[in-house]
């Protein structure tokens, strides 16, 4: 492999909370993306997708280079079920209460395979050509998250932050005085209502075995916050806040993004892969194959509209940044860009020639 340009950014100032990582070994090169957390428990710090980023990204690190394409599943999914026995909850709550799990999707380019394995939603483009990776419960909440803006936006203009405290019937209780419950009830779940800059730094080098990319790769790579940025807090003054403070619209499908995970590893309309420790070793995974002298991008879905250069999707992320900040519009997300944070999500760029 011959990297072109590589680039790895959490949206928050503190990059230890970038979800996103990049591995490159002698014969492997993936992404990985640790998925937001919907938790209500809070089990893992300083979140549940850090701890499953740097699971997956050390377990690459160790592959045989001719590892399979289920050798790796498995591999990979091991190490998440394994760290459960770990955590401080009981291991029927991960089988439970499915929002709880590690969560991670990758990305991974096989040099022996001359084959890429899409294991979830992150990207691959080769030789310009993308292969489409967006999950249906995606698309789904995506246009449930733009009509509840866009329905908000009508219902109070810059007053929409307080729509659903205005929408509860007037007999309810305001919920001010409720406290969400971090404690199992019976299987009720308790819900809490709950700049991009341009970069046109390349670099040409040749890979050196088991070198590891995690986070920031350097200062040919870096994208400078915005000086304003700053890490919001969360109760207890650790990990990632569940809910942006400022986007009412996804404390609205919050609910439906813990119910979402029920369909993790099935089968059918709604059903998606994702790495939690309980994957179907027969699930259909998306082989892409790669000749040598094949120019390969491997992405996560930081960058929503990819483009063959890093430049390229740079710029097209600062463009929906400035048309649709909210990305209820052209580009329907279950988030949008938030003030004090350099982009909507954390993202990862590999560009290299096979």
């Amino acid at each position: 492999m011959r990297v072109i340009e590589r680039f790895c950014r959490g949206k928050r100032a503190d990059q230890s909370l970038n979800e996103d990582g990049v591995v490159i070994t002698d014969g492997f090169a993936a992404v990985v993306d640790g998925v937001t957390s919907k938790s209500v428990r809070h089990l893992w710090r300083p979140s549940g997708g850090v701890v499953a980023r740097n699971l997956l990204v050390d377990t690459v690190g160790t592959l045989p280079r001719n590892a399979t394409m289920r050798e790796t599943q498995m591999t990979l999914d091991r190490r998440l079920r394994a760290e459960y026995a770990r955590s401080d909850a009981d291991e029927s709550v991960f089988a439970n209460e499915p929002w709880e799990r590690l969560q991670a999707n990758a990305v991974v380019y096989s040099a022996a395979h001359r084959e890429a394995w899409l294991f979830g939603d992150c990207q691959i483009m080769v030789n310009g050509v993308q292969t489409p990776t967006m999950k249906r419960v995606d698309e789904l909440l995506g246009e449930v998250r733009s009509f509840a803006a866009q329905a908000m936006a009508l219902d109070g203009g810059a007053d929409s932050a307080t729509a659903p405290d205005r929408m509860r019937p007037p007999e309810e209780p305001d919920g001010s005085d409720e406290v969400a419950s971090d404690e199992s009830d019976g299987g009720t779940e308790h819900l809490p209502g709950a700049s991009a800059a341009s970069f046109e730094s390349e670099s040409h080098e040749s890979i050196k075995p088991n070198e590891s990319l995690i986070g920031p790769i350097g200062p040919d790579s870096s994208v400078a916050s915005d000086e304003s940025s700053s890490r919001t807090a969360e109760p207890n003054g650790v990990g990632q806040p569940e809910t942006e403070p400022d986007d009412p619209a996804r404390n609205l499908i919050m609910p439906f993004l813990r119910l979402q995970s029920r369909f993790a590893n099935r089968r059918g309309m709604y059903g998606y892969f994702v790495f939690d420790g309980f994957t179907d070793p027969t699930y259909p995974i998306r082989s892409v194959p790669i000749a040598p002298g094949d120019e390969v991008v491997l992405a996560s879905d930081g960058y929503p509209l990819l483009r063959p250069t890093l430049t390229e999707s740079e710029r097209e992320l600062a463009r929906l940044r400035r048309d649709d900040p909210s990305l209820i519009h052209e580009y329907r997300s279950t988030k949008g860009f938030v003030a004090g944070q350099e982009s909507f999500d954390d993202r990862t760029y590999l560009r290299f020639v096979a």
